[in-house]
């Protein structure tokens, strides 16, 4: 089946969603926005943020076997009811300590639905085009998100951010109870367990660990890196939308790349992208214009490498009833990679201010590329061999 094809098959889920994206990045890149204006400390909003991460991790421990019990839809619909529960609930206090338990839900619903969106997605796609695939699930991811992410910068209040965010959320259950689709097979049973790390290929277990410390710092503490910067709340917004902007634009051409090339050459050339932006702003002056610039440029590179380390680990997947096991194994690294990044920024932004946030970045980068540089394509062919095809001899 060809890519696009297997898009439109896919056409009520991507609707869904993207109402789902756009729901979860009001309510999560709002957090730091709004307890900076409680004057909160970066760290404290850094545990806060690593809270979510928390949940996503015990998310991919346990929700599977929701998919197993009850599928992927009825799934879909039960973390999608939680999440926005959890979501309106923070309008009741600003206690701190709630907010904790809050986000630790809210992570593991998030988590729980993306299992299932990933599963679905690996199930339907065959190896020679999943990178194209994944990529347009990226897309859409993007932009909903960026999407999301602007309103932030409207003037709501904050118990109206919640009840958009809810709303959102909620809107995603309709497309898949309306529009005919075929869900995947139930997995296999299974019990509560951790995820298998030692199944993912190397370069896809390091890929996804790099990608939930770079990808999750950003959404945990962006907005706080821009507010450092002297943007004002609205240009903040904008600046992590750019970044979304920056995540589409790879996506739309990253999974040609990676199809054609290899996944290894991809997660290279994203790093090498992400890396040369993260410089760039250890010297770039705060200026809302370069900011936001090179904001597109970073997020080209960074949000290129979970869907890319997703392709590799199920490259390699001989059993395709593995599917949920091999994407929960791979959003189990990457929500570890998204825990420790929210305390090490919180701690390098209080020591060093903007300059840590993005020193932080450089450094994670440049040990991928190291470490990429030093695994083999899968099929064994040289990263310079598959160029020369690429391009023709």
């Amino acid at each position: 089946m060809s890519s696009k094809r297997t898009i439109k098959s896919l056409s009520a889920l991507f609707i869904a969603i993207s109402f789902a994206f756009a729901g979860n990045a009001l309510v999560v890149g709002s957090m730091g926005v709004i307890l900076k204006e409680r004057e909160v400390g970066e760290l404290i909003i850094g545990i806060i943020g690593a809270c979510f991460f928390i949940g996503a991790s015990m998310s991919t421990i346990s929700a599977h076997i929701f998919l197993a019990k009850i599928g992927h839809i009825r799934a879909f619909g039960l973390f999608c009811a939680v999440f926005a529960i959890s979501i309106i609930c923070h309008s009741l206090s600003q206690n701190l300590l709630l907010w904790v338990f809050l986000r630790l839900m809210l992570g593991y619903c998030y988590y729980a639905i993306l299992m299932s969106i990933e599963s679905w997605i690996n199930q339907k796609a065959k190896n020679a085009v999943r990178s194209r695939v994944l990529s347009f699930y990226e897309v859409v991811f993007y932009l909903s998100f960026g999407c999301g992410l602007l309103l932030i910068g409207l003037p709501f209040s904050e118990s109206e951010l919640f009840i958009i965010s809810a709303c959102l959320i909620m809107f995603s259950s309709i497309p898949l109870n309306l529009m005919r689709i075929k869900e995947p097979p139930l997995p296999q049973n299974s019990s509560i367990s951790l995820p298998s790390i030692a199944s993912i290929p190397p370069l896809a277990r390091a890929g996804s660990f790099i990608a939930g410390m770079v990808m999750g710092g950003f959404f945990a503490l962006g907005s706080v890196f821009a507010l450092s910067q002297g943007l004002s709340v609205q240009q903040a917004s904008v600046f992590m939308f750019c970044a979304m902007i920056g995540g589409f634009l790879g996506q739309s051409c990253i999974g040609f790349i990676s199809d054609a090339l290899g996944r290894k050459f991809a997660i290279i050339i994203s790093a090498s992208v992400a890396l040369l932006a993260a410089v760039l702003f250890l010297f770039a002056p705060a200026n809302v214009a370069v900011q936001c610039g090179l904001a597109v440029l970073l997020g080209s590179g960074i949000f290129c490498l979970y869907s890319l380390s997703l392709a590799r680990a199920n490259d390699m997947l001989e059993d395709s009833t593995k599917r949920v096991e091999i994407g929960r194994s791979v959003l189990f690294v990457y929500s570890l990679g998204s825990l420790v990044a929210p305390l090490l920024l919180g701690i390098a932004m209080e020591f060093f201010g903007a300059n840590g946030f993005m020193g932080f970045y450089a450094l994670s980068l440049a040990f991928l590329i190291a470490f990429g540089l030093d695994k083999p394509n899968k099929e064994g062919k040289s990263t310079t061999k598959n160029l020369k095809n690429f391009i023709g001899d």
